[in-house]
């Protein structure tokens, strides 16, 4: 995984630096203080902003990464790297901002890619070989849903990529569930969770992918196991709601879908109803993944 301190530092300034925008080496600034103390809308404002909506989004505050991201826009953007435009892409995936999903995605792949116009944003922020699957699994289910046509391009860049451990087929798991190929995901993330089997992440994309599959019944224990392991994070309580609702047990798939719902409120898609028939199946649609 790509190490979690990606770009947060700021350019240097004309003016001098506030101290709270520059604590000791190693130590990751408070970027709230850090805006705080910094001239109203001035580029190293926005890029403190930036820096916040970017940590909001890896603590999966999709609401406060949103509101961060557009107060820092304004103007040329101050700082542009994959990273942002990765993360940003799944932020407003999330929140249900489908368009500008679909942009930022695109220029993700643009700076991957190795386009000679964003060589400059692609030397900002180097990824190897791990970050570039990673990065290409958040972009490539936006491609395709916005119908951008970088996504071929981009997902036989992403199926190039040797494959070699959990991590990488629990990656192509998710993107290949995301993508409708339901099959090729069962077997990828079959050896993610046989690799790992207490890992909540590689529990529940396993669970969703055969809820995906019409399999609900089967992916309730992964679900469950899922639940027990990482009981806070949104995406693993509505993939339980949603082989609940498969099962026809739906009372505990409305309070499942309400758990989610009351950990991460800006995720559009756990505003949805999940159809639940006591008895019969359902066909809901693709979850964030953990």
């Amino acid at each position: 995984m790509i190490a979690l301190a990606f770009a947060l530092a700021l350019t240097v300034a004309p003016q001098e630096i506030p101290a709270v925008c520059d604590p000791a080496p190693g130590v990751a600034p408070d970027w709230a203080a850090c805006a705080a103390a910094l001239p109203e809308g001035s580029p190293e404002q926005r890029l403190a902003r930036q820096n916040q909506a970017t940590q909001a989004y890896l603590n999966r505050d999709y609401g406060a990464a949103e509101r961060l991201y557009d107060l820092a826009a304004g103007g040329d953007e101050v700082y542009s790297d994959v990273l942002l435009h990765a993360f940003r892409a799944d932020t407003f995936r999330h929140v249900g901002r489908d368009k500008e999903a679909t942009a930022d995605a695109r220029m993700a792949w643009l700076i991957l890619s190795g386009d000679p116009a964003h060589e400059a944003q692609r030397q900002l922020a180097p990824v190897d070989e791990e970050g570039r699957r990673f990065l290409l699994s958040l972009v490539l289910p936006i491609l395709k849903t916005g119908r951008d046509p970088a996504f071929e391009e981009a997902f036989a860049d992403f199926r190039a990529l040797p494959v070699k451990d959990a991590d990488g087929y629990g990656s192509l798991a998710l993107v290949l569930e995301q993508l409708g190929d339901f099959d090729g995901a069962l077997e990828a993330s079959l050896v993610a969770v046989k690799a790992a089997p207490t890992n909540a992440g590689y529990l529940n994309n396993h669970c969703y992918i055969l809820v995906r599959a019409g399999r609900p019944a089967e992916g309730l224990p992964f679900c469950e196991k899922a639940v027990q392991a990482a009981p806070e994070i949104g995406a693993v309580r509505h993939s339980l709601a949603a082989a609940l609702a498969g099962a026809g047990r739906c009372d505990e798939a409305d309070a499942a879908l309400a758990e989610a719902r009351r950990l991460e409120p800006a995720t559009a898609l756990y505003q949805q109803a999940i159809a639940c028939v006591a008895g019969q199946g359902g066909d809901p649609a693709p979850a964030p993944s953990v």
